[in-house]
């Protein structure tokens, strides 16, 4: 067997000069600001080796350096890369020096010891306001630029990172000004081809806040360097050529096949990197294979604690054994524990066992966690849900799944919370029918709309699935108030898609049911004033619009996560409008706005200027449209509001006119599109074509109306038909001309849409005088 200094000297050779450079030139750079570094290459190259070289250089020098990794197991919680660095204890002396509203943001992700706060973020306002996701990656933001020296923060494995952390390195960077602190990750070149991360990482290379460094495999020379101070003796050309066939000059597949080698004198015949390690892991003793195994099942770092718990083995032997494999180099300390030396080592010794031997190793360490983390199971709940499902236990891991997911929801993680709501569906769906297993399915539908809501977006197909079924078990459960609550999340959902008749349906329904939930009365009536608005029913949709402003309470929130009052006011305006009362219109704009304002709900008032920037287009008043789409774009940047961005991109398109502004409208139209967003369409194209217009192609504009004017016939969107005919009546001749006018008039008249009739009279006498 190679010996440790051999070995050690061997590592060395791994490390390249000019990646090296470049690595400290971006540290010595950062009193000019922040900086991110990602280190590609294969597994096994050495990315980690060059990044420790800088992180020992660096903490030398007085800075600070926090470490951490990703790991590929589905039970990694959400932001774990984050909580470790901010568990370094120069972070959590800087977090204590927080205001305490920044200190209770730090607190959802780490509590402070024996503080239940984080958990206590997990229901119903963290859900339902994703707008606060924001301040809460702030506060987190805040507790590393507390520290006042340079940080470094080392992150390996980055390719496995759960998309929360990705968006919160993402703000991180584009935040940081000049704050000393560079975030130095590795990531594996073959995991990143298609992957959110590669996305994410383009996106932050054009923005300018991240540098890729990429290492490659040793060359020949290299290569050969190596084997001598592996083996302790020269290697042949036809056994260099041979090696370098093999591996590709991959340093860790070398050093192993050199282990081969070393270890198997004769003729030198590298087997496959799997087929090394799987050897290399056989020859251990018995004991030290059976604690590979169990550690394999892990899935992440691990402890002797764990080890012991879930093992045969007695104290004393598993340290003994533990002390062996690390000298081996099989396992490396990390933390207050071990981990694999190499994933490639953790991926070979779980590749080696049986399906029973899995079944039975991940039951013990299911067992093991729940005796050792009795007293917090919180903090371990992915991976027991992982380890009973892996074990054939669905009720037991059903349990840890809807913790870890409730957690995940709580630092507005939805991206990941999701995906574990969904598991418990699946392992509900295998349990014997019946009334509490409706139940339960109900509730954990009910836990998953909103973070869906979040991440996906009010038009999702598979949003609207989920709040079909929940719709479907309250009434087999006979709740009425689930019946309620969600007909209003469908009628959110199937407007927003373009389907007001639907919409209007479900706000029908909400309101007969509201009959005995009168604390549901203003969002039924909001449902079925905005449908029935885009149905063109204006007097109906005035009423209920009415009523529904007049119940709202202040606090009361639509399942969107909008104040309810806030919400049916912008929206009225619109009402007041078409009715030809533009005083009420612009009383109920300005009223929803500053109510919006003063409760301090960035959502809402989101949704207000929104509303506001279509009231004052269609006023006509561009100076106010100017300032609120300056202000709405602004807000929508900032808390990351995809709908309404593309309202205002659209409207500040038509504002702008010309190409640029054509391209920026339609490339929002386009969005909206794609995202299944077709409430309001005939409007939105309205638009488009009248930039076309204005450009001098009216042949674009009259083809876009007519595909205004089909949408709004196919989906019955009808609140702005009668303007769609009566512009591209402007582009008509002759009798083609009046005859579509009238029809715009008469349309106008039949939804008593009082300002669009006058514009058609008002067109109709010009062509008579004319």
């Amino acid at each position: 067997m190679t010996s440790g200094p051999a070995l050690s000297r061997a590592s060395e050779l791994i490390g390249r000069a000019h990646e090296q450079a470049r690595l400290v030139t971006a540290w010595e750079a950062l009193p000019e600001g922040a900086g991110f570094v990602v280190v590609t290459g294969e597994a096994g190259v050495g990315k980690t080796r060059l990044v420790a070289e800088l992180a020992r250089a660096v903490r030398a020098q007085g800075a600070v350096v926090a470490t951490t990794r990703c790991f590929a197991a589905t039970g990694t919680v959400p932001l774990a890369p984050v909580a470790d660095w901010l568990r370094h204890p120069q972070l959590r002396a800087a977090t204590r020096t927080l205001e305490p509203v920044w200190q209770a943001e730090v607190a959802r992700l780490v509590p402070e010891s024996g503080d239940s706060s984080g958990d206590a973020h997990a229901g119903g306002r963290a859900k339902v306001d994703a707008w606060q996701r924001l301040r809460f990656f702030e506060g987190l933001a805040r507790a590393l630029f507390a520290v006042d020296r340079p940080l470094l923060l080392v992150l390996d494995d980055l390719q496995w990172c759960d998309k929360a952390t990705l968006s919160w390195l993402s703000f991180l960077v584009s935040c940081a000004g000049s704050t000393p602190l560079l975030i130095l990750a590795t990531a594996r070149e073959e995991e990143l081809a298609g992957s959110d991360l590669a996305e994410t990482l383009d996106r932050m290379r054009g923005a300018g806040e991240v540098d890729l460094v990429r290492v490659d495999n040793l060359s020949t020379p290299a290569a050969g360097q190596l084997a001598e101070a592996v083996l302790g003796q020269a290697i042949s050309r036809d056994d260099l050529g041979l090696l370098m066939s093999a591996t590709g000059g991959n340093p860790f597949y070398l050093v192993e096949a050199l282990r081969e080698a070393a270890s198997s004198p004769g003729r030198f015949e590298p087997a496959s990197l799997q087929g090394v390690l799987c050897r290399r892991l056989a020859r251990l003793p018995d004991a030290a294979r059976d604690l590979v195994a169990l550690a394999s099942a892990v899935g992440r770092d691990f402890t002797c604690d764990l080890l012991i718990e879930a093992s045969d083995l007695d104290e004393d032997t598993v340290v003994l054994v533990v002390d062996d494999l690390w000298r081996r180099r099989i396992l490396e300390e990390q933390g207050r524990g071990y981990d694999f030396a190499h994933d490639l080592l953790r991926e070979a010794a779980y590749g080696m066992l049986s399906p029973a031997r899995r079944w039975l190793l991940h039951r013990r360490l299911a067992q093991a966690l729940e005796l050792l983390y009795a007293d917090r199971p919180e903090a371990v709940a992915a991976q027991l849900a992982q380890q009973h499902d892996r074990s054939g236990r669905p009720e037991r891991a059903l349990r840890y799944y809807e913790l870890a997911a409730r957690r995940a929801t709580a630092v507005f993680a939805h991206a990941e919370s999701v995906p574990l709501w969904q598991r418990c569906l699946e392992l509900l769906a295998d349990l014997p029918a019946g009334r509490d297993r409706d139940s339960h399915e109900l509730a954990v539908l009910q836990q998953l709309l909103p973070p869906m809501t979040a991440w996906r977006g009010y038009a999702s197909v598979t949003l609207e699935a989920y709040e079909r079924r929940a719709a479907a078990l309250g009434q087999r459960l006979g709740l009425e108030d689930v019946r309620c609550t969600t007909a209003i999340a469908l009628f959110a959902t199937t407007f927003v898609q373009g389907h007001p008749v639907e919409a209007h349906a479900w706000g029908r329904q909400a309101l007969a049911l509201s009959d005995q939930h009168p604390e549901l009365a203003a969002q039924a009536h909001l449902a079925v004033a905005g449908s029935g608005l885009g149905l063109g029913l204006l007097p109906l949709a005035d009423e209920h619009f009415r009523l529904a402003c007049g119940l709202a309470r202040d606090s009361e929130s639509l399942p969107i996560g909008t104040r309810t009052g806030v919400h049916a006011r912008c929206w009225w305006a619109h009402a007041r409008w078409l009715l030809g009362d533009q005083a009420g219109a612009v009383a109920a704009c300005t009223d929803a706005v500053r109510n919006a304002r003063q409760i301090e709900h960035p959502y809402s008032l989101t949704v207000a200027l929104s509303y506001a920037a279509i009231t004052w287009q269609l006023i006509g008043d561009r100076r106010r449209l100017d300032a609120v789409l300056v202000e709405l774009t602004g807000v929508c940047e900032r808390y990351g509001f995809a709908y309404y961005r593309e309202w205002a991109a659209v409207l500040t398109g038509w504002c702008e006119g010309g190409d640029s502004g054509l391209r920026t409208a339609r490339r929002a139209v386009a969005d909206l599109e794609s995202e299944g967003s077709l409430a309001r369409m005939p409007y939105w194209l309205w638009l488009v074509a009248d930039l076309h217009r204005r450009q001098g192609d009216p042949g674009a504009a009259i083809a876009t109306l007519d595909a205004a004017t089909s949408l709004a016939v196919e989906h019955e969107d009808r609140w702005w038909l009668p303007e769609v005919l009566r512009t591209r009546s402007v582009l008509d001749r002759g009798s083609r001309a009046v005859g579509r006018l009238e029809e715009a008039a008469a349309l106008a008249l039949a939804q008593s849409s009082v300002t669009l009739e006058q514009r058609c009279r008002s067109d109709l006498a010009a062509r008579t005088r004319g």
